[in-house]
């Protein structure tokens, strides 16, 4: 009988879904640790000769860079191999599950000082991969991992681009997608992963996603646009208005500048990390809120679940 690596390595536990790939969990042999393997299908042999066309290429080539430089706030590729025509990659298991869920399961609004918690991970962990040449390009709530403890780590690099600074045609999840990823022509797609970390924020702070698409097809997206053309300060501002939402003057500060209709004009991580929503003087403490139980302008995330919970492959760039 040939030797099995997965069989040998890899007891298994529990799956965990099936979408372009099989994930399930197993524990490690020798260290009893939880792991995730993520399956795909492959016609090639060997890990050094995977198909670029094939599902798992993206996932198999940024992983392997970021084995390279691990950090606290990504998932870590652990072990990689092909056997029985499976392409495996085995990463960190994360207890808690990912955000969205998280945000889902309960029906109050969490703190400001919670999601400045939650926030300030996520935009490091998303440094590390830019300042590393990669752009993620489906920055959400599904792929923010919670560690089950307090941290909270990015995953999901397979519709990431390395060593490439622009990219032709939208992907990733609708709600997430920036405006520029609607048009036919190149955008920056770290620049991209900047407004969708915008969405991220707000939908932290308030359980909904402010728009179902960035263009003037979507009518949340005309008010901010307008507003916006007229002064950029006032985007956000005027749309949350509109529903009576509120949010504090730093946490609108930082949504603004980082849902710029104009990508040059986002901020940087850089300077995302170093806003002031991310050091509050004195910390920000505020009681639980129950969520509103009516349905405003801004559809809440309950029901948007379905939508969200889809990835979105644009035809934009093929479109006649």
């Amino acid at each position: 009988m040939p030797h099995s690596h997965l069989a040998n390595t890899y007891d298994f536990v529990r799956p965990l879904a099936q979408t372009d790939a099989t994930l399930a969990v197993y524990q490690h042999i020798p260290s009893r640790d939880l792991v995730v393997i993520k399956s795909f299908p492959t016609g090639a042999t060997n890990v050094d000769e995977v198909d670029p066309r094939e599902l798992g290429y993206k996932e198999l080539t940024i992983n392997r860079a970021l084995q390279q430089h691990p950090h606290e706030n990504v998932v870590q590729l652990r072990d990689y191999f092909i056997e029985n025509g499976q392409l495996h990659l085995v990463t960190d298991y994360c207890a808690g599950g990912d955000l969205l869920s998280s945000l889902l399961s309960t029906s109050t609004q969490w703190t400001e000082g919670h999601v400045v918690s939650l926030f300030r991970q996520i935009a490091k962990g998303l440094a590390h991969v830019h300042r590393h040449d990669i752009a993620h390009l489906d920055v959400s709530l599904e792929n923010v991992l919670l560690d089950g403890v307090s941290g909270v780590r990015l995953c999901d690099f397979g519709l990431g681009l390395l060593s490439t600074p622009t990219k032709f045609g939208g992907v990733g999840k609708l709600y997430y997608m920036a405006p520029e990823m609607f048009m036919r022509r190149a955008y920056n797609a770290q620049a991209a992963d900047r407004w969708a970390l915008g969405v991220v924020l707000f939908m932290l702070l308030t359980g909904r996603p402010l728009f179902e698409e960035a263009t003037l097809r979507d009518q949340n997206y005309k008010i901010f646009f307008e507003a916006q053309a007229a002064s950029p300060e006032t985007g956000v501002s005027a749309l949350i208005a509109r529903v009576g939402l509120h949010l504090s003057p730093a946490a609108l500060d930082l949504i603004t500048k980082l849902l710029n209709p104009s990508p040059m004009r986002r901020l940087s991580l850089d300077e995302v990390l170093a806003h002031k929503f991310l050091h509050p003087t004195p910390p920000v403490l505020k009681n639980l809120r129950k969520r509103s139980a009516s349905q405003p302008v801004l559809m809440s995330v309950h029901a948007l679940k379905p939508m969200l919970s889809m990835r979105y492959l644009s035809t934009l760039a093929t479109a006649s």
